[in-house]
């Protein structure tokens, strides 16, 4: 039996919140990268460059962290084994020096 809670959004509002965390936190870090290259006097362009590495890179890894998590959230409450690490096969063989 399936209740509907009104409390509860949907997976699609969900990831969209969790763009919209990613890419405003990515945005801060490249804007905080900018502005520090800007004062050590670099130029326009490398100022450009690596505020969109630091984009990059602080976007690729909230976007793994998120999946991560989630991936993590889904194994331990579903009771999928399949990816678990499994035991030796050979689970009868002797361990001690004879």
């Amino acid at each position: 039996m399936t209740t509907n809670d009104p409390t509860r959004l949907s997976r699609s509002v969900v990831w969209a919140l969790w763009l919209l965390v990613i890419v405003l936190f990515s945005t801060l870090v490249a804007v905080c990268v900018a502005a520090l290259k800007y004062a050590t006097g670099t130029g326009i362009a490398d100022v450009i460059l690596h505020a969109g590495g630091a984009f990059t890179a602080a976007a690729g890894l909230c976007f793994a962290a998120v999946g991560a998590v989630t991936t993590l959230r889904n194994w331990t409450t579903t009771g999928d084994n399949r990816n678990q690490p499994c035991a030796p096969a050979d689970t009868n063989r002797p361990t001690g020096s004879s």
